[in-house]
Parts: structure tokens; sequence; C-alpha cells
């Protein structure tokens, strides 16, 4: 026992009261842990540095937050104070083991600093919970839940800080000033004249209120959202290491297993965490732009959702007792334990309607403070309802035929696949060709031109202007032409997995069959499935996307430019140029500066950046399979990007995927600014350049020409 809590009336009932709290705390976490137990497996421990990295990064320094930094200072002063403050009602409830331990290696000084820094952190957190009322209460942003749960937890929060003030400053004019407390030693000089016995009774009040209401807040806290205070480290930990791009495998050939996720019990254990971890910050739920835009997603209400149905399975309302659901089950010893069942996710943790919306942009995911993934769990429902139910929008019945059938979604047969080469000064090699005659090991990188470029009209303008500039820098490119099919991308995000794999396993034994080398592609969606996705089947490949390629030969000389456009002084009127970031380049595999490398090779070009850019960009609403589905909910998603674009004032508009120039050059003709902003992919504004560029170094060399060009 320290001198200090010999000062307090009754100050032993403090170790009762407070190892009592903690149990009671630790049988409500249980409850979580049980159903934790009885729903599938997870595995999420490897890498031990990278997870304690992210650990100091998202769950200590909270960076996500500061996004916004007046929240991010008002949430870190409170999320200060409950941790600095927590080491004296430690220290009571341990009849002062705390802080004898914690003064023991250099005496007073580490108490008398932490002192301080409770003064210091209780006055932030004050000012903290002030602004966080006035938003719930006043500003009261869309994004933030309001409901008299989370007021109760403020004012209690609220009453634990200025309880702790409240006795430092009594128990500083009754005993004097306190090693380090600065600011209640201040307060308490001004009541040293005050009547004895009252301030005896305050200091004894307060410091009981300060015990009593951290007890229950410590008992309360598993019960609501602010339980995120003691799972967010163990929820950060615990994120998934994996591509962000690469959904979860699925064992087709399980059967005993439920395809996709269909009621609580489907979900991982670390899904389940996930929902107990989500503080309703709703960052999510601003970043969505299918929420933005009118439709009935909202990625916060899923993981609440979630929650809730975690919480109906502890009361035992979806409780049975089971051999197995998934992949859970019974202990080795045949003793019969909870399995969750009962209510399906969709329509009780989110709409049938909101799954489709998805896009799977991963905007929610990147502005969630946590890392808790929403896209994996929606495209884990989709899986169910196609692979299960077969319940899913009829519009997307003819793409999944054509994949299935013609390996595109377009429903195009293979001998177009080289249909875009046409009008090309040169020819473009095929890789079958190639090996037919002994030549595959010439061969720099394998052009992957994906089902877009070889198709769709508009993109095969993009495959000419890349290929250009591959032969222009002289490397040795080839095709598969006929060989190449779908990478399964829109398959696998409209949930048919097994499409899906039929495809990539066809494409992977045609890569084994010619070992190919680094591949390079101008489609974001090719590029992260081929990177991220077939490693889970055994394709691992060098791939790379167009504008990272187009860089690396900018930087080592095999591409020089020369703008077409240029005065005979050699001065060219610089063009200004809006770059949309595609989701999956950025997001999804951090490729930001590749393209803004390549529009700055061109020395005319003015880069006015759109709002929303970088990993923050804007979807332009086709991913997830939304390219073959019609958007009848709230208003068009690229019709929001198109905004952003015209308020840039830019006449051009430059891209990195096909199916972001598809959407928003439709966007601009549907605002009456078709004719006036020009929609060109990097490669387009590059090639003519390059070409005027062109030195001795950085000729064709030895590729295959026309005799044209001969």
């Amino acid at each position: 026992m320290t001198e200090a809590l010999a000062r307090v009336p009754f100050w032993w009932l403090a170790i009762p009261v407070f190892w009592g709290s903690v149990a009671l705390f630790a049988l409500e976490v249980v409850r979580h842990l049980r159903v934790m137990g009885a729903v599938r497996p997870a595995a999420p421990f490897r890498d031990v540095p990278r997870r304690l990295g992210a650990v100091l990064r998202y769950a200590i320094l909270q960076t996500r937050l500061f996004r916004d930094t007046r929240a991010g200072l008002m949430h870190y002063a409170i999320f200060a104070a409950f941790v600095l403050l927590s080491t004296g009602v430690a220290s009571a409830g341990t009849g002062g083991l705390v802080e004898a331990i914690v003064a023991w290696p250099f005496g007073g000084a580490i108490w008398a600093f932490l002192l301080l820094a409770r003064n210091v952190a209780a006055i932030a957190a004050l000012a903290g919970l002030v602004y966080a009322m006035a938003r719930r209460l006043v500003t009261r942003p869309a994004r933030l839940t309001l409901s008299r749960s989370v007021v109760a937890i403020l004012f209690l929060i609220g009453a634990i800080v200025a309880a702790e003030l409240g006795a430092l400053t009594f128990e500083a004019a009754l005993y004097g000033p306190l090693p380090g407390a600065v600011i209640t030693n201040a307060a308490g000089s001004l009541l040293v004249r005050s009547d004895r016995g009252l301030l005896l009774l305050l200091f004894g009040v307060t410091w009981w209120v300060h015990i009593a209401c951290v007890c229950t807040f410590l008992i309360w806290l598993p019960l609501t959202k602010h339980f995120h205070v003691a799972s967010s480290f163990f929820n950060v930990y615990l994120r998934k290491l994996e591509p962000r791009g690469a959904l979860p495998a699925m064992d087709l050939e399980a059967e005993d297993a439920t395809f996709g996720l269909k009621t609580l019990a489907d979900l991982s254990w670390k899904d389940v965490l996930d929902g107990l971890s989500c503080t309703e910050c709703g960052l999510c739920q601003d970043a969505c732009p299918a929420y933005a835009t009118g439709k009935p997603l909202n990625p916060k209400a899923l993981i609440v959702g979630i929650r809730e149905l975690t919480t109906e399975a502890e009361l035992g309302l979806h409780l049975v007792p089971g051999p197995s659901i998934g992949h859970a089950r019974v202990a080795e010893d045949d003793s019969p334990r909870p399995v969750v069942s009962g209510l399906p996710l969709v329509d009780h943790a989110i709409s049938f309607d909101a799954v489709w919306d998805c896009v799977t942009c991963g905007a929610c995911v990147e502005a969630c403070p946590l890392l808790i993934e929403h896209v994996d769990k929606i495209v884990g429902i989709r899986r169910n309802l196609v692979l299960e139910e077969s319940r899913f929008p009829a519009e997307i019945t003819t793409a999944f035929r054509a994949m299935e059938n013609q390996q595109n979604p377009w429903g195009q047969p293979a001998s177009a696949r080289l249909d875009w080469t046409r009008g090309l000064p040169f020819e473009v090699p095929v890789v079958r060709d190639l090996a037919k005659a002994g030549r595959l090991d010439e061969i720099e990188v394998l052009y992957w031109v994906g089902c877009a470029a070889a198709f769709d009209e508009r993109n095969k303008r993009v495959a000419r202007a890349f290929a250009t500039c591959l032969h222009v820098a002289g490397v040795k490119f080839a095709v598969l032409g006929e060989e190449e099919a779908c990478t399964g991308d829109p398959a696998r995000r409209m949930g048919n997995e097994y499409v899906f794999q039929m495809l990539a396993t066809r494409n992977i034994e045609t890569f084994e069959k010619y070992g190919p080398p680094p591949i390079v592609t101008a489609c974001p969606h090719c590029f992260n499935t081929l990177a991220n996705e077939y490693p889970q089947f055994g394709g691992r490949y060098d791939v790379r996307h167009h504008t990272s390629y187009l860089a690396s030969l900018l930087a080592s000389g095999r591409l020089a430019t020369r703008d077409p456009n240029a005065a005979e002084a050699g001065q060219a009127e610089a063009r200004r140029v809006t770059l949309h970031d595609s989701c999956y380049l950025t997001r999804y595999n951090e490729i930001v500066d590749a393209p803004r490398d390549v529009l700055r090779s061109v020395g005319s070009i003015e880069l006015a950046e759109m709002s929303a850019h970088g990993k923050q960009t804007h979807c332009c609403g086709a991913g997830g399979g939304r390219m073959w589905m019609e958007e009848t909910r709230g208003t068009r998603i690229n019709a929001a990007r198109t905004h952003q674009v015209l308020a840039t004032g830019a006449p051009t508009l430059a891209t990195s995927c096909p199916f972001c120039m598809t959407m928003l050059r439709d966007g601009l003709a549907d605002a009456g600014a078709g004719d006036k902003v020009s929609t060109l992919d990097v490669a387009e504004i590059l090639a003519p350049v390059a070409i005027s560029g062109r030195t001795a170094g950085s000729k064709s060399g030895e590729l295959p020409v026309t005799r044209a060009e001969r």
C-alpha cells in the first residue's frame, strides 16, 4: 500500500471492486469467444514483425483517423486519457503494486511523469469529449450513428476524466503538491484555505466516483461498440496480410462445406472479430461510392449487422448443439458444443440489392481505421447466392454464359482476339508461332491484351497504342492471341467461383506450356487477378501493369519523348490533363506514381488532379461485375466521377483501365461534355510523343515488321 492510497477512505474495497469488474469483463469476452469458436476457423498468424508494425501504425498511432485532423485529434485525446488513467485505477486495484513496480527502477520519477501525462491527457480528453458531443448532437455528420448508448458512454468517459482531475486536485489541496501533477496542483493551491472536512469529503467522493465509473465502463465495454478499445489491437494484428486484391481461396471440391457465406456460421472467427471491433465511425460509409449515389449498400451497416447477429447468438437465440457447420467440428472428446446457425446474412445483415450494388472498389477497406475487410464478405455472400441458391440479377446470366462458353464476357469468338492488330505498321508476334519456330527465348515480355482491348472497339485503340510504344522501344514482345482467355475477374467478383476457377485453370495451363516471360497488361483487373489470385492455384508469374512498364522504359532511356506539337522554338503550349486512378491499380496494388511519371515525361502536359485521387480515388462504377449490370437505383456512379472530371477544367482525361475508359466516356457523353473532354489511355498520350522522340537506340530492333514498313 502506498502513502497516497492510505489517504483514501476504505481504499481496500477498491481491490474486490476492481477485480470483480475484471471478472465480469472476462466473462463477457468469453461469450464472444464462444461464438467465435463455433464458426469457421481462420489462421492469420504469420509474419509477426509486419503485424506488430501494423499495430503501431493503425492501432496505437491511429494514422487513418488523422485523415480528418479534428476528429483524429479528438479520438486520440480520449484514447490517450483512457490508457494513462488506467494506470491509476490498476494501481488502486492492486493495492499500489503498479505504482511500486513503475517507481522501482528510477524512484518516483516515472510515476511523476505519468501523473503529468495523466493531467495533460485528462484536460485534452475533456476538450475532445466536448467536441465529440457537439458532433453527435449539433453538427451530426451523416456517417455517425446517434444512439443513447453512445451518448451515455461519452458522459461516462467524461465522468471518469472529471473525477480523476477532481480527486487529484482535492488531494493536492489537502496534502500538498503531488510530483508531476502540475495542473491539478495549481488548481489545488487555490483551495488550500477551504474547509478541510469538506475537502476530505470531496476527495473521497471523487476518488470513489472515478473508480466506480471505470469499473462500470469495464463491465459495459464488451456490450457496446466501444469494445474496440480492447479488440482493435487484436483485430489489426490479425489482419489480412495477403494482397488486398486477392479474394479468399475457395475449395469447390469440399463436400461438407457451405459455398460462400450464408449464415453467421459460415463466417470465420476473424470476420466475427471484425464485427465486434467496428467503431461505427462511418468512414467506410462516407467512402462508399454506391452509398454516396443513393443505393442501399452501406458497408458500415453490414459490419454492424454481423455484430448484431453475433449478439443474438450469444444470447442463445440462434445456437443449436451439433457436430459441424462448414469447417466447425466438435471437440475430440465428442462433447457437444454450440454451433451457430439460423438467420441468413442476406436480409438480416445486408439486403439482397445491397449485395449486388457493391463495385468492389475497396474504398471502404482503405477508409477503415481498423482494416476491416468489407469486400471479402460481400463477395463471399455473392458466392453463396450464385453457387447454392442461383439467386442473382438476371442480367448477368449472359456474361456468365459467355465466360463459360466463349471464355470472355463479350461472348466473342477466340478467332477475333487479334482483330485489334489490323492497321498496325508492324506485325505482332504470337507466342504459339514463335514456339513452333523455336524462338520463345526471344520474347522479353508477354503482352496480355485482355478481353476489353481485344473486343471493344474503343479499347482496341489502346492496345494498338501500347503495342506501338513497345515496338518503338525495341521491346521484343508477343501475345497469346486465340489462346488467351478471360482471367475470370468478373466471374469471381460476381460470385461465380466455378467459372473463375475454370478460366484460371485454363490460363495457367497455357502459361505452363510456354513458361512465360514477365507479363504486362493494360487492364488493372487482369493485372490484379494474374498477380494476386493465380498464385492460389500455383500460377506465380512476374506481372506488371502497362503504366509501370512504360515508366521503366522511359527511365531506362529505351523510350525517348519529344512533343510532336512543340513549336519550332522548342516550346509547347501546356495542355491540362486530369488523371483518373483505377481502384484496382491504386488501392488494391498501390500503383499511384507510374501513370503520373509517364504523363510527366510528356513535357507539354500540366497535370490537374481531381478532388479524389490516388488511394482516395472515386470508382468509375464498373468493378465487381457492375460493367455488365445496369444501375437502376440512385444516380450513376460514373456520373458522380464525371462531375469531378469536369471540375478540373481539363480538356483531356487520362485513364489506365479499359473499364474506366468505357464508364467515363459514357459519363462525359451523358453530361453533354463528350465533345469537350477527350478520354485517352496513358499509352495513347505517350505513343505519338514516343514516335516523335524515337532515336537510333530505341528503334524496333529485330521485331518482325511489315513489308510496307521495310
